[in-house]
């Protein structure tokens, strides 16, 4: 599988890409946003990477055009009968954070999943404070649904619930 979008590609992730994701986890803000989403170890690589095409989930790289693997999408909790998921994204290399990268990977995910995949529904859950997420996600028609407030002291931040559907879609 392979989407083009005007800043970056979709494609599979490959086992080159590995060390990048393992290097992605030593930092702290990006593991904090997307919490234990990332593996640890190679061996936990080739687990979620590889099985990752056994109808439980979608995840795909996001490569520059250059070619140079920087993040992945991802539809998780996929309701298959009903064709809905959960969005799941970052761009690993921090240096790009801010320049359209997300926006286009998102942009372009969005519409290959509601016109090539026919979903109906895609929902996503962000902290509070990610303000370049929330922005970027409402840029592409998310709308926000609703806030899960933790009572737990050690969690900082509120989760905002957002949610696009074909006829939101911005881009």
């Amino acid at each position: 599988m392979f989407v083009k979008g005007e800043k970056i590609n979709l494609r599979p992730v490959r086992p080159n890409d590995f060390n990048k994701i393992l290097r992605w986890n030593k930092n702290k803000l990006l593991t904090y946003y997307v919490g234990d989403k990332l593996p640890t170890t190679l061996k936990e690589c080739e687990t979620r990477y590889c099985n990752s095409c056994k109808l439980l989930n979608q995840i795909f790289g996001i490569e520059d055009k250059a070619g140079e693997f920087i993040g992945e999408i991802e539809i998780d909790h996929i309701r298959w009968r009903e064709k809905q998921a959960e969005l799941f994204v970052y761009i690993g290399e921090e240096d790009l954070w801010g320049e359209g990268y997300g926006f286009d990977a998102i942009k372009t995910f969005i519409n290959y999943v509601f016109n090539v995949r026919n979903f109906k529904f895609i929902y996503l859950r962000v902290y509070e404070d990610n303000h370049r997420a929330i922005n970027c996600y409402k840029k592409c028609g998310f709308k926000k649904r609703g806030i899960l407030k933790f009572k737990d002291k050690s969690f900082s931040d509120n989760l905002i619930l957002m949610d696009i559907r074909p006829q939101n879609v911005n881009v």
